[in-house]
């Protein structure tokens, strides 16, 4: 009797063919990162941005939201505290151009 729920190893197998390999003659040099955005109303929950502060770049900064009077910017992997801003301070921010949106290449 054939088994419909694959083992892990079967999936990882399944999974590891030619269109998830790393191909480097479709790799790009292309700027992923839009442009500055230029006010607060761009933000979209769910898309991740570059913020820059002071010459610092926080990368993999993904939109929460607006709640309790703070916008609140998470980092994907969790290496970074939570950013949080009030209009005030996000508004300079956006000001100093130090958000851009990361696109999707393709």
């Amino acid at each position: 009797m054939k088994r419909f729920i694959p083992t892990f190893e079967e999936y990882l197998a399944e999974q590891a063919d030619a269109s998830f390999a790393f191909d480097p003659a479709k790799s790009t040099d292309q700027d992923p990162t839009g442009e500055p955005l230029k006010s607060i109303d761009e933000l979209t929950p769910g898309k991740e941005y570059v913020i820059t502060i002071d010459g610092e770049n926080h990368k993999n900064m993904g939109y929460a939201g607006y709640t309790d009077g703070y916008h609140i910017f998470n980092e994907a992997d969790h290496k970074e505290e939570p950013m949080t801003f009030s209009d005030e301070a996000l508004g300079k921010v956006i000001a100093a151009e130090g958000i851009t949106e990361v696109k999707a290449l393709g």
